[in-house]
């Protein structure tokens, strides 16, 4: 009994005017932390740049990212004044969708140092906007602008004829062509520079956002004066010697005239367009190749200017002479042959490095002997020579066989048998 009135004494005490009680302990607790923070607290003015963590690599970030404007924190005495270098600002990316819309993504600021503590920084989040990685490749046009008066602009060339373009997804499908423009000079000189390119959407406005690739294109554009056109007949041009044991045959073109464009002056100074070189050097074969025209300046051909050259290489042939004996082929063991000539002079037509690997080796003509009966025959001289060796002459052309039948051998008398001695008593 005495227990409980106790406790009930205490609790009584406890909740006698517990609001005013419970308003002074939060009292307490404000001015204990209002004096460490304006004893320890301190402030980094900004901007400070917020770094991206764990963006998938097919994404690109579109935005550009709101600066952190302040850093409070409470560090100990020996830590001295901080500096930006002393936080690191981060927000993480992981979670966030690559649909090309805002997303508010949380800031996050670390010290470096463990003993300090951050207290407070702002912004607390930021939007970013996260787009699909797209590449796409669009041709290049040539923008000449206002042409002077009095100058005639001739047809581009672009080298390359189309560009990569690479970046988010909603600004790399609008891009439709990527614009070279080019300023024409009064004076009429040929445009010949490089470039940077614009990408541009349908409407001709400038895509903004994107890469380029290559950043520079190489643009020529001839001007003329006193335009006119020619045509011209094709003139190859063939550089280098062919192996040894080969030569040109011939050399064709296809076209064989072109039409050129160019002032009236340096038109008229040409009797032909000349081919870029041809190279034939060491070939044993035919060399066939597509090239281009090589030009003066102010000259430009109408068309791609292409030209297909074709160079014939044939052997180098000569005439030999080599003496061959005689091989009988098809001879009967049972009768006897001879030949008017023991030796032929061939005179043989050929290649060069056929003709060499013939004079490395004795030369036989066989001679078809199989099947004549005894008598003299009079057979055409045939020699077996590889392809492309013929026979321009062979002395003699004809070899005279006589085939005889050799003679029985008679046989030998048997002696007649010797006395037997007689006996003498």
């Amino acid at each position: 009994m005495m227990l409980t009135r106790a406790v009930r004494r205490l609790v009584a005490f406890l909740v006698r005017n517990w609001p005013l009680k419970l308003a002074a302990a939060v009292v307490a607790t404000l001015l204990y932390v209002g004096l460490v923070v304006s004893q320890d607290s301190a402030v980094i003015q900004g901007p400070i740049r917020i770094v991206t963590l764990n963006q998938p690599s097919s994404t690109q970030l579109i935005n550009e990212l709101r600066d952190v404007d302040e850093i409070r924190y409470v560090a100990p005495a020996d830590a001295g004044r901080l500096r930006i270098e002393d936080f690191r600002v981060t927000i993480d990316l992981a979670g966030v969708a690559s649909t090309g819309d805002p997303v508010t993504v949380n800031v996050n600021v670390q010290p470096l140092d463990p003993r300090v503590t951050v207290i407070d920084f702002r912004p607390r989040s930021v939007q970013v906007v996260l787009d699909e990685l797209q590449t796409r490749i669009v041709p290049v046009r040539v923008d000449e602008g206002t042409v002077p008066t009095g100058i005639q602009v001739g047809d581009a060339v672009v080298d390359p004829k189309s560009v990569t373009i690479t970046g988010p997804a909603s600004a790399v499908r609008t891009v439709v062509e990527a614009v070279a423009s080019v300023r024409i000079d009064p004076s009429g000189v040929n445009v010949d520079r490089m470039i940077s390119p614009t990408p541009t959407d349908d409407q001709g406005r400038a895509v903004i956002g994107v890469n380029i690739d290559p950043t520079t294109i190489h643009v020529q554009i001839p001007l003329f004066t006193n335009r006119q056109s020619r045509s011209l007949p094709v003139i190859p041009t063939v550089t280098g010697t062919p192996a040894p044991g080969f030569r040109i045959g011939s050399v064709s073109t296809d076209p064989l005239v072109v039409s050129l464009v160019g002032n009236l002056d340096a038109l008229a100074a040409l009797v032909g367009a000349d081919t870029e070189a041809v190279l034939v050097a060491g070939a044993t074969s035919d060399v066939d190749v597509t090239v281009g025209l090589t030009l003066p300046t102010g000259v430009l051909p109408l068309g791609d200017g292409k030209v297909r050259v074709r160079v014939h290489i044939v052997p180098v042939t000569e005439t030999r002479s080599y003496a061959a004996g005689f091989r009988m082929d098809g001879a009967s063991p049972d009768l006897e042959y001879a030949l008017s000539d023991q030796r032929v002079l061939l005179t043989l037509f050929g290649s060069v490095a056929d003709l060499d690997r013939l004079g490395s080796a004795a030369l036989i003509v066989g001679l078809d002997v199989s099947g004549l009966a005894p008598g003299v025959h009079k057979l055409t001289i045939v020699p077996s020579l590889p392809t492309g060796v013929s026979v321009a002459a062979a002395t003699p052309a004809f070899v005279t066989v006589t085939i005889t039948v050799p003679p029985t051998p008679s046989p030998t008398p048997t002696p007649p048998p010797s006395a037997a001695p007689s006996t003498v008593p």
